[in-house]
């Protein structure tokens, strides 16, 4: 009977070691962590006397939760503490070492980059700080709140700082390798295919229970010597926008929907360029409200794309729907650089039978509040920059926010070849020019038989030497 009981016992030991050591089948996580976001196909990166700038769209995300760090000192003779807590009670969920502070700058040796050659070896690496108040911050998707709260630096610049708040709320993520003009170089001694790996460090992944899947990402990179300015095309995994925390709407309330409306182009003059004649202009749509018109766009996998969703706003500025809209795509130009609404406008000129015979390339914007119209409009917006604003990415945005509130047009000066309209086979003569806002209609809005507005021009001259006579529209010579 003691050899019964003893291996008895013995069984239920085991089974519960047995029970214990069984991994649980994707339990719900309760503490919030971090998860890496990054490139997820090819690039090349440029290489300027052996350096390599790790310029990529790697990111860092909060999982389960609003990740938030409490970096303080009780007093000026005691080290720097760091917790992490609860972002809603201040409650402690995990203590850290001190020893991964970088003092008042990040993490330290948070992020490791590891650049192979093809057959698996060694080219190049290193070791980077990470701040998770990162200045460049992106949504991954509408699941948490509109604007980061946490401050959008690290750094204590005063000698005398106690204490520093770090985190990155949940729907969110902070650039994970430097700024946007400041991404860490990596010596790379020649051209050629290599392996890019990124990872959070072992030390990291323990203390904060980041699966294996999350703190690592590789692709195949290309390096290629290149002059100074041209940077590579960096590539990403998409934003998640599929999980949103808004509910997709068809019908949206009226009070929600912004009124589009067009004026007549302005500000209209001729140039020659390189044996071209062309007709600049200035466009100015702008919202009667009573909403603001907010679009949001967030990135397709692997494509210099974003999927774009208008959202809508009650009355008391809360949103309560959204709709698939367009897309928005990325302008490379140097007096762009940033991603453009594809489907809010067109300009085109038009004969006196109402035939369009030119029309502007320029189709795209980055909405933003430049001008006041009338801001005497229902629920207009005073001051406009107070609250969500414009965030028109650079270009390893993972999400863009384009905003133009009632009461505000947004001006754009059609002033380059291609944006501006081509005349040089256009014979002298009287012609209209036609602004259009919300042309395919895949903007909600409260009215759109004010979408249209022309000006009345006559165009003389000889080639190389074009010139313009502009009607005025209702008695303004703009």
């Amino acid at each position: 009977m003691k050899t019964s009981r003893t291996s008895l016992l013995a069984l239920t030991l085991a089974l519960v070691v047995v029970t214990l050591a069984w991994p649980a089948a994707a339990p719900a996580q309760t503490t919030p962590s971090l998860r890496l976001v990054g490139p997820s196909g090819g690039m090349t990166l440029p290489r300027f006397n052996g350096f390599v700038h790790i310029d990529v769209a790697a990111w860092v995300a909060a999982t389960g939760g609003d990740f938030e760090l409490r970096v303080a000192r009780p007093d000026y003779d005691s080290p720097v503490d760091i917790v992490q807590v609860d972002s809603l009670t201040g409650d402690v969920l995990r203590d850290l070492p001190e020893t991964v502070l970088a003092d008042w700058s990040g993490l330290s040796r948070f992020i490791q980059v590891v650049m192979t050659k093809p057959d698996g070896t060694w080219a190049a690496g290193g070791w980077f700080t990470f701040c998770p108040n990162s200045f460049e911050r992106q949504r991954v998707d509408d699941s948490g709140p509109e604007q980061p709260r946490y401050p959008s630096s690290c750094g204590a610049f005063s000698p005398f700082t106690k204490g520093m708040v770090w985190g990155i709320e949940s729907g969110w993520a902070a650039r994970a390798l430097g700024g946007e003009f400041e991404p860490p170089i990596l010596r790379v001694r020649r051209d050629g295919d290599y392996t890019l790996t990124i990872r959070i460090g072992r030390t990291y992944a323990d203390l904060l229970e980041i699966p294996a899947a999350d703190a690592r990402v590789s692709f195949p990179v290309t390096v290629k010597t290149r002059r100074p300015g041209r940077f590579g095309r960096p590539v990403v995994r998409p934003a998640e926008h599929a999980r949103s925390g808004v509910p997709d709407v068809t019908d949206p309330d009226p009070e929600t929907l912004p009124d589009l409306v067009a004026l007549p182009p302005w500000a209209m003059s001729t140039f020659s360029r390189r044996g071209r004649d062309h007709l600049s202009f200035a466009a100015t749509p702008w919202n009667a409200g009573p909403a603001p018109l907010v679009v949001e766009g967030f990135r397709r996998q692997d494509e210099e794309v974003m999927d774009a969703y208008q959202y809508f706003r009650d009355a008391d500025g809360d949103v309560v729907g959204r709709a698939l809209v367009g897309d928005m795509r990325f302008h490379p130009h140097p007096q762009h650089n940033h991603w453009h609404f594809l489907q809010f406008a067109s300009f085109t000129l038009h004969d006196l039978t109402d035939m369009e015979v030119v029309r502007s390339r320029k189709q795209a914007f980055c909405l933003a509040p430049t001008d006041p119209i009338d801001i005497t409009v229902e629920r207009a917006s005073w001051s406009p920059w107070n609250g969500i604003g414009t965030s028109c990415g650079s270009r390893s945005a993972l999400w863009v926010r384009e905003v133009l509130q009632a009461g505000w047009g947004d001006t754009y000066f059609q002033f380059v070849p291609g944006q501006s309209c081509d005349i040089t086979t256009l014979p002298n003569g009287w012609y209209t020019a036609r602004l259009e806002v919300n042309p395919l209609g895949a903007l909600f809005e409260t009215d759109m038989t004010n979408n249209v507005e022309s000006r009345l021009l006559f165009l003389g001259g000889r080639p190389g030497n074009r010139w313009v006579v502009v009607h005025p529209w209702h008695g303004i010579d703009a």
